[in-house]
């Protein structure tokens, strides 16, 4: 999509998803030999968590996050990578580095009630070439990572509405429409089959759309939806652009 333009920068998402009393629980768990747990940011704590605790007989992962740094994100996504067969099992949210990086690695996707998926974008040249000259050096690292784990592990660039240096404010990997184009500023994309399929076709969505059609996609919390800043990807869809 040509002039498909992304407007949040940070590296994380805002979790305005309750985890309950889950916050101050542990981030990680080996709730059985094949189920793992993973909870809030993706940040070192997690990272720290999953070295110590994944068992390599896992082959369901049960998420509910809004995302963290991308650069810890990648290292724990490489961790994930070598779970065969991955089911990812999204309870509440997979938002920012957890769709960016955590998704496309799983072969299935089970959402609960009302879980979302939503991204933002990684980091890109058109971020680093915005950053001051203390920072750039850093997201530059983290930007050289991320390439080098998307084309490991087949990820498209329209997944990470990756931009240039020199069109800042488009996405070549992407083609479609929203399904809200009239919709006020926005942060987020709540990512709708279309993309999914496209983008990550390796990956069983099973009833992700009807789910969202059912529980999101309605009128009342079409509104609370754009109230938070996201707007769902409608039409969107990852084109032939490669890295």
């Amino acid at each position: 999509m040509r002039c498909f333009s992304r407007l949040l920068l940070a590296l994380t998402a805002p979790a305005f998803l309750s985890l309950g009393g889950l916050a101050n629980a542990a981030p990680c768990e080996q709730r059985a030999p094949t189920v793992f747990v993973i909870k809030g940011e993706t940040n070192q704590a997690l990272a720290d968590c999953i070295a110590s605790t994944l068992e390599p007989t896992t082959t369901e992962v049960v998420v509910d996050s809004h995302g963290g740094p991308a650069g810890v994100a990648i290292e724990i996504a490489e961790r994930l990578a070598a779970l065969p067969d991955l089911t990812l099992n999204v309870t509440g949210q997979c938002a920012s580095s957890c769709a960016n990086y955590f998704l496309p690695l799983a072969r299935r996707l089970v959402v609960g009630p009302r879980a979302l998926i939503m991204v933002h974008g990684g980091i890109d040249p058109a971020q680093v070439a915005s950053a001051s000259a203390e920072q750039a050096p850093a997201l530059q690292a983290i930007a050289e990572k991320q390439r080098a784990f998307a084309v490991r592990h087949g990820v498209p660039p329209g997944w990470l509405l990756y931009r240039t240096a020199e069109a800042p404010r488009r996405v070549d990997g992407l083609d479609g429409a929203y399904r809200w184009p009239n919709a006020p500023r926005f942060k987020l994309y709540l990512v709708e089959a279309p993309m999914l399929r496209s983008c990550l076709p390796w990956l069983d969505i099973g009833n992700y759309q009807a789910r969202l059609e059912a529980e999101r996609l309605t009128p009342t919390e079409i509104a609370r939806l754009k109230r938070n800043g996201v707007i769902a990807t409608g039409s969107i869809v990852c084109n032939t652009a490669a890295w």
